[in-house]
């Protein structure tokens, strides 16, 4: 009966590993993870992200002043 019992446990730990290794990788959860740090992250602290995002701005719109202006 030891053994039978081994077997089981040894199968629960397993299960348990799958289950550990599917929430690491399912890309939803991994998405969520990820956003929910960010959301974190700019609660914390937006100056960063608001920076980046002015940085972006300013990006989009010399590249568009440049495609208008730059071709005359």
């Amino acid at each position: 009966m030891t053994e039978q019992r081994d077997v089981d446990r040894k199968r629960e730990e397993l299960r348990q590993h799958l289950n550990e290794l599917e929430d690491r990788v399912n890309p939803k959860k991994v998405t969520n993870r990820a956003v929910g740090k960010a959301q974190d992250s700019y609660n914390e602290d937006p100056t960063p992200w608001i920076a980046a995002a002015a940085g972006v701005a300013v990006l989009i719109v010399g590249g568009i002043a440049l495609a208008v202006f730059g071709r005359r």
